[in-house]
């Protein structure tokens, strides 16, 4: 909501960005500022689950949602990201538990809980057409200690989904 991933993108030379968030002023003031005119678009107060069309396809859509799963995101990202663009996503174990007999919102550092999470959104991101091709944990960690993850994805299948079961095995362990 305050921008970490706009932020990022400003200083890897993004011409354009579409900030979309429900929130409507959690936006950090530099990023407000006259020097980012014309470079972010804000769409403040925006659900991400129903974003309107934008203008333009965009080559890249990062994702740091709270309290709703990424499933219930990655869907509406179809509509304004280029077919061989990149999907970015923070993943948050603990809003993707609804799937598993985990409760919600509970911090899961047991490394089975969290390969059990990581491999149903791999599994559910196949079976919707998203190809997840790298994930890597997070250096920072979330609130109260909450291990997060970065997935890669790709709208097409380059094949670099194959081994990436042994992949979140390995990040986890």
């Amino acid at each position: 909501s305050v921008g970490g991933f706009t932020d990022c993108l400003l200083k890897n030379g993004a011409r354009k960005i579409y900030v979309i968030d429900k929130a409507t002023d959690l936006l950090h003031p530099s990023l407000r500022c006259e020097k980012t005119k014309g470079k972010i678009i804000p769409m403040l107060g925006v659900d991400a689950r129903n974003v309107p069309n934008i203008i333009e396809e965009v080559d890249i859509c990062t994702i740091d949602i709270t309290f709703a799963s990424l499933r219930t995101i990655l869907p509406n990202t179809k509509k304004f990201i280029k077919f061989n663009g990149d999907i970015i996503a923070l993943i948050k174990p603990i809003f993707e538990t609804e799937f598993r007999n985990i409760p919600k919102f509970k911090i899961i550092q047991d490394p089975q809980q969290l390969y059990q999470i990581l491999t149903d959104l791999n599994r559910w991101c196949l079976i919707n057409q998203f190809f997840p091709c790298n994930i890597i944990k997070s250096p920072i960690l979330g609130k109260e200690g909450s291990i997060e993850f970065f997935i890669h994805i790709k709208l097409e299948d380059l094949g670099l989904n194959n081994d990436l079961n042994k992949l979140i095995k390995d990040v986890i362990l």
